[in-house]
């Protein structure tokens, strides 16, 4: 670490990125295999020492650090040696405030993650932060990933990883940004293994004027384009000669998850819904409508405990009694009891959206964090997912919804299985009105949501005390209307369509005179703003699910009126379909008559695709911001 001077503060690092409230000077990190002295095995020890300058207030989030540690077998990994100072300059001296010991606490996550979080002191604008500590694990076959990008600039990222010649990784680095200079170094009889001395390679990789990582809407978890480097334990050369193969197919994967007790122990237990199931399902209904049965059961009576993981932690028989569980509690119950009442079912391994993707080139069962449920039926694979009460059958939510999960079908087969939702999320909008001689707009507008729009919709309805509680909220806050009522439908019928009525008036008195009306009929989540707003986009848009949104609109005018100006109807589309929008009018009989179609066909757009969306969305915007005149005959 370079040393720190006063130059350090005077320095103009705003320059660098204006948006930035703080930024990393020089980090450093090291990671080496040795033998862990106190346990005579096997381990990794990780060095990380940061210096990062705040540069604005809200940058002294950053003086907060927390080290993640998991559990291996009976203990976690152990972190020390946890060192930190704050640097100001005062009267023209650096003055230094150390972090003191009961600053430092450790917060249990979750059964298997412990988080070492400490907060530095007296952190101010321009003051500069150092702190250091060392993790030590028995993990060898993944040294810690290194990450040369954070959602702050970085002025220089130094990573070095120390591997005796006994193993042999797979170095894997991912993100846009080019590693600026690797070097490399052999450190003769560095490595001592019982009684003998081995060699060792160290590799250097170094990136300076790293740009922050800015997230964008509607894509996939940063960590799977923050640029970073990993290492995956391939083989292990004993001293004996014997060589030991980390680097495993999907049959070892696949034979190993199905022998495990808190796995493939819980999906053959039958005896758990045996004697339950008579009175969920009938013999005489189709497979379809009972695997909808037993679903719905155990979404109903095992509540997710908000934990993840693709192993039990109370197994589906304590779930059941205890009316809770985790994921696999819940969604291996659920393959369980789909077995047992002969329909076929498997589980599959995901890892969900925030957690990154998925090695798709070797086994990595350490990248899957949860699991969900299969369901063959007819020829035809649904996807479960229990879980969450708001989700109807073969639906996922977007916490599921990340490229692709593997499918355990034996111990000897597997598979990829895309995760995805084959339904649109779906919203359509019809609204009724009638204006009357002295401007007042009264009607109603009925709202459907269908698949993973209800879903949204369902999820934020459930987020209130009681049903009663957001149809108030909604009253209260609509804007531009004055909502009289709101009822909701079919908040618990996860199958049908949910359905909102919303009774309004509207005073259109600011537009409304003797001679002329101007008005735009489009009242309710009209789109003001374009969602694509970048100027450069370097990852894919990913929603979740095509979507589908429909208006369609009557309103009744007074007498003896006539348009004057109107939006003109329209249809235009992106290449090959990937969107498609719809405006048509009539004016009749006294009755304005307006349809509007917005389709996005895709799931996915590419980032050559964003700036097709981003004219596409503009076009929208424009027309449907457009008002209607009407004058009077």
């Amino acid at each position: 670490m370079p040393k720190l001077d006063a130059s350090h503060f005077t320095t103009d690092h705003q320059s660098k990125d204006t948006a930035a409230n703080a930024i990393v000077l020089y980090e450093f990190g090291r990671s080496e295999v040795e033998v862990l002295e106190s346990e005579r095995t096997l381990g990794v020890t990780h060095y990380c020492h940061v210096r990062i300058k705040i540069l604005k207030k809200e940058g002294d989030k950053h003086a907060t650090i927390e080290v993640p540690t998991y559990k291996y077998g009976n203990d976690f990994e152990r972190v020390r040696e946890i060192k930190g100072t704050t640097y100001n300059m005062v009267d023209g001296q650096i003055k230094a405030d150390e972090l003191k010991k009961e600053a430092i606490f450790t917060e249990k996550s979750s059964e298997y993650l412990n988080v070492v979080k400490f907060t530095l002191p007296n952190i101010q604008e321009n003051s500069i932060i150092e702190y250091s500590y060392r993790v030590t694990t028995p993990a060898i076959w993944n040294l810690r990933s290194w990450y040369f990008q954070d959602e702050i600039p970085k002025l220089h990222s130094e990573y070095v990883a120390v591997i005796p010649s006994l193993f042999d990784y797979n170095v894997t680095l991912k993100g846009h940004y080019a590693i600026s200079d690797v070097k490399s170094a052999k450190l003769n009889e560095h490595f001592l293994l019982n009684s003998q001395r081995h060699d060792c390679s160290r590799m250097t990789y170094t990136m300076k004027d790293v740009p922050a990582f800015k997230e964008e809407d509607f894509m996939l978890a940063p960590i799977n384009y923050i640029s970073a480097i990993n290492f995956e334990l391939r083989t292990f050369h004993e001293p004996n000669g014997a060589i030991k193969n980390y680097t495993r197919v999907w049959k070892d994967v696949d034979r190993d998850l199905l022998n495990e007790k808190e796995f493939g122990g819980q999906i053959k237990n039958k005896s758990v819904y045996a004697k339950l199931l008579p009175s969920i399902i009938s013999a005489d209904s189709s497979k379809l409508y009972n695997a909808k049965k037993i679903y719905s059961y155990i979404q109903q009576n095992i509540v997710w405990n908000k934990t993840l993981g693709k192993y039990t932690e109370n197994g589906i028989k304590d779930a059941l009694e205890k009316k809770k569980g985790n994921v696999a509690d819940i969604n291996l119950s659920l393959v369980a009891a789909l077995n047992t009442a002969d329909i076929e079912a498997y589980p599959v391994i995901i890892s969900t959206r925030n957690n990154g993707m998925p090695n798709m080139i070797h086994p990595v069962l350490s990248d899957f964090n949860a699991v969900i449920a299969a369901a063959v039926i007819d020829g035809k694979t649904y996807l479960l997912d229990a879980c969450d009460k708001t989700l109807p059958f073969g639906l996922l939510s977007l916490r599921s919804i990340n490229d692709r999960g593997r499918i355990i079908y034996s111990k000897q087969s597997s598979d990829w299985i895309e995760l995805k939702n084959e339904s649109p999320s779906k919203k359509t909008f019809n609204i009724f009105g009638v204006i009357s001689p002295d401007g007042k707009l009264k009607g109603k507008i009925e709202k459907y949501y269908f698949g993973l729009g209800a879903w949204v919709q369902r999820t934020k309805i459930e987020e209130f005390p009681t049903l009663e509680e957001y149809e108030e909220d909604v009253i209260e806050k609509s804007p531009r209307i004055k909502v009289l009522s709101n009822k909701v439908k079919n908040l618990k019928e996860l199958d049908d369509a949910l359905v909102e009525v919303m009774e309004f008036e509207m005073d259109l008195r600011e537009n409304f005179t003797d001679n002329q009306i101007l008005i735009n009929p489009i009242l309710f989540e009209r789109q003001l703003k374009n969602p694509f707003s970048l100027t450069e986009r370097n990852f894919h848009v990913d929603l979740g699910s095509a979507q589908n949104e429909q208006f369609n609109i009557n309103i009744t005018f007074p007498e003896g009126y006539k348009v004057e100006s109107f939006p003109k109807n329209t249809a235009y589309s992106l290449p090959e379909g990937a969107a498609r929008y719809q405006y048509r009018s009539t004016f009749s009989d006294n009755i304005l008559m307006v349809q509007q179609i917005t389709n996005l066909n895709h799931a996915i757009y590419s980032p050559e695709e964003y700036f097709h969306l981003k004219e596409f969305f503009s076009l929208l915007i424009q027309h449907q911001n457009t008002d209607f005149l009407f004058k009077k005959l």
